[in-house]
C-alpha cells in the first residue's frame, strides 16, 4: 500500500475556480489513519488523505491504485483546480513539488457571471435586481435598512436564499459569482436591473455589460425563410420580330422571343396590356429560384 510521509502540521493550499484559497492542515486530528514515525513525521495513506480533503469546499480526494487524486466536485471545461505550491508545505511529500499546479475539467461547463465590482457594497433600501437562470427569472431584493457593508458573502447568501438554490458564491477577490446548475446546452445566465425608479443593485455590484450575461452554448434551430413572391413580372415576346416598347421607365427593345423583367406597376402599363390582348406578348409573375 502506498503511503506518504508528511511533517506534522504541513499544509495543502487549494482553490476551485476563482474562489477563495482554502488551507488544509495535515495532522493527527485531520488525517484519520495518520501514525507518527521515529523521524517526527506522520505516515498517512491515500485513503486517509482523501478523507481529510473532504473538509475543503468543492474538492474531493480519492485513492486510485494507492495514490491520492485530488479533483473538483464540479465538472466541465470551466472548472479549475489550483494549488498554491509556495504556501503548500506538503507539496513535496505529495509529489506536487514539480509539474502543473493548475488542472482543468473536461466537457461542457456551465454559464457563469462574475460581478465587475468587488465588495463591500453600498446598497440602498429596496435595491433589487433580477437573476435569470436557465430561462427562469427571480427578483432579488435588498430590503434592509441602508448600510454600506454588504460583503460578497452577504450578497451571495441573499441570492441563494431568494432563488432557493445555491447558485452564488463569493470569489477570492471579494466579487460575486453566479453559476448555472446546468451544464452544456441550456446553461445560461443573466442579471438585469429593476425598473428605472427603483435602486439598481445590479449596477452597484457590477453586473453590467459583458459581466451581466453568459450563454456559452447558444444554439439556433434549423430555419428556412419563406419570402413572398417578387414584386416583378416577366414580359415575353411571342413573335419572331423585335418589339419596341415605350414604357414609363423609358424606351426598351424586346428582342424576338426575348424576355424582360419589369416592376409590377410597369406591367400595368396600358401598352403592355394591349399587346397581351393582341397575343403579341405574354406576362407572368416572376418566379423565385
Amino acid at each position: 500500500m502506498t503511503s506518504y510521509r508528511v511533517a506534522e502540521g504541513a499544509t495543502l493550499v487549494l482553490r476551485v475556480d476563482d474562489g477563495p484559497w482554502q488551507t488544509l492542515v495535515l495532522d493527527a486530528s485531520s488525517v484519520p489513519d495518520a501514525t507518527a514515525t521515529d523521524a517526527g513525521e506522520l505516515e498517512v495513506t491515500a485513503a486517509g488523505l482523501a478523507d481529510a480533503i473532504g473538509a475543503l469546499d468543492g474538492v474531493t480526494g480519492a485513492a486510485d491504485d494507492g495514490k491520492l487524486v485530488l479533483a473538483t466536485v464540479g465538472t466541465g471545461e470551466s472548472t479549475v483546480l489550483e494549488l498554491d505550491r509556495e504556501a503548500s508545505t506538503a507539496a513535496a511529500a505529495l509529489g506536487l513539488a514539480t509539474g502543473a499546479v493548475t488542472a482543468r475539467g473536461q466537457g461542457p461547463g456551465s454559464a457563469a457571471v462574475t460581478s465587475a465590482n468587488p465588495g463591500p457594497y453600498a446598497l440602498a433600501p429596496e435595491a433589487s435586481m433580477t437573476v435569470h437562470v436557465d430561462g427562469k427569472s427571480r427578483k432579488v431584493t435588498f430590503d434592509e435598512e441602508e448600510h454600506d457593508a454588504w460583503s460578497a458573502q452577504d450578497v451571495a447568501a441573499r441570492i441563494n436564499r431568494q432563488l432557493r438554490r445555491k447558485v452564488a458564491r463569493a470569489t477570492g477577490d471579494g466579487r460575486v459569482r453566479v453559476t448555472s446548475p446546468t451544464q452544456g446546452v441550456g446553461s445560461r445566465l443573466a442579471v438585469t436591473g429593476p425598473a428605472a425608479e427603483l435602486p439598481d443593485a445590479a449596477a452597484v455590484l457590477g453586473f453590467i455589460g459583458e459581466a451581466a450575461h453568459s450563454d456559452p452554448y447558444h444554439t439556433e434551430p434549423a430555419r428556412l425563410v419563406c419570402r413572398p413572391a417578387a414584386d416583378t413580372a416577366v414580359v415575353e415576346n411571342l413573335t419572331s420580330a423585335p418589339i419596341e416598347l415605350q414604357l414609363p421607365t423609358g424606351r426598351i427593345v424586346l428582342p424576338a422571343r426575348g424576355r424582360l423583367v419589369v416592376a409590377r406597376d410597369t406591367a400595368a402599363d396600358g401598352l403592355l396590356r394591349r399587346l397581351v390582348t393582341q397575343g403579341t406578348v405574354r406576362m407572368s409573375p416572376e418566379r423565385n429560384s
